[in-house]
């Protein structure tokens, strides 16, 4: 599949963090960006073959799930350098979907960063801000990815988190010292990228928060930010495909289809609930994340059977 061609970007060097709401140059991916239109733009994004987040993964293959923080960077790039919304203005992402429409795009070679163009288009109403468009790898159409957000005003949301937290602390305690399980279990290699800790039901497992991780907690969270929740429901899904028969240094993430509730606190226990369907090769797990017995964020991620 392939797209049109695109006005040339540099992949040389990332945009200051700042600009992406990072704090360290290494978690930067977006390195260049213009405008198409008037609601469309285009971003370059590298990712590096060594980074300790996005590519501790299985050997010969990026992680596609990069394209879920590549595109929230570029969220921030346009609303703040293009469409005039003020920096520090508070936002969260109500539903996402991607689609892995290429996956030999994602294969590694050597020591090679995977460069990418995100091109976006942007529709925007009273508050809200959703966005949809393609990851390109050269002239391939890799993935495909929307997300509805929202922004807030500021004392808005202040007033918005201090109920959430009241709420919240009134259904629940602080959270166990639960250690994460054995990263091969969940497609990892370095421990500290495991957020999940062994089931303590059938198909339930904790989420466990790491506060210090440089990427999921690059800057100051109030909340468990989406990095996180998603790669806790990735992994937990990853369980359920391997009781489903999928080897799981073998599976490839090809569809997530997910929405988020109330944001989710940092010293509430929280746990990912997973069921499994599906056909021999392919699994989609329903997955939902609970804290204080109400489901924050959920829906269904699809695996398959990969040849790297």
């Amino acid at each position: 599949m392939t797209t049109e061609p695109l006005p040339a970007l540099s992949f040389d060097r990332p945009v200051p963090p700042a600009q992406v709401n990072r704090r360290s140059a290494r978690e930067v991916f977006v390195t260049d960006h213009t405008r198409l239109g008037p609601d469309e733009f285009a971003l370059a994004v590298l990712v590096p073959h060594d980074h300790p987040l996005w590519s501790d993964q299985a050997a010969g293959r990026h992680d596609p799930a990069f394209v879920i923080e590549a595109f929230r960077q570029a969220f921030v790039v346009v609303r703040h350098e293009y469409l005039g919304v003020a920096k520090g203005t508070p936002s969260a992402v109500q539903r996402l979907t991607l689609a892995v429409t290429e996956p030999d795009a994602f294969r590694a070679e050597g020591t090679e960063p995977l460069r990418g163009v995100v091109k976006v288009r942007v529709s925007r109403g009273s508050g809200t801000f959703d966005m949809d468009g393609d990851f390109l790898v050269g002239a391939t159409r890799a993935a495909t990815l929307s997300f509805a957000g929202v922004l807030f005003p500021t004392e808005s949301y202040r007033e918005l988190r201090d109920y959430q937290r009241s709420r919240r602390a009134a259904g629940g305690a602080e959270a166990p010292a639960a250690g994460p399980i054995d990263p091969a279990l969940v497609g990892r290699r370095d421990r500290r990228n495991v957020v999940i800790a062994p089931a303590v039901a059938p198909h339930r497992y904790p989420v466990v928060v790491d506060r210090s991780h440089p990427s999921f907690f690059d800057r100051a969270y109030d909340h468990l930010p989406a990095s996180l929740l998603i790669e806790a429901m990735r992994q937990s899904a990853l369980r359920g495909a391997a009781e489903a028969g999928l080897p799981t240094d073998a599976t490839a993430l090809v569809r997530v289809d997910l929405e988020f509730g109330i944001f989710v606190e940092t010293d509430v226990p929280a746990t990912c609930a997973v069921s499994v369907t599906g056909r021999p090769g392919t699994v989609a797990v329903s997955v939902g994340v609970d804290q204080a017995d109400v489901r924050v964020a959920g829906g269904t991620l699809e695996l398959t059977a990969s040849d790297a």
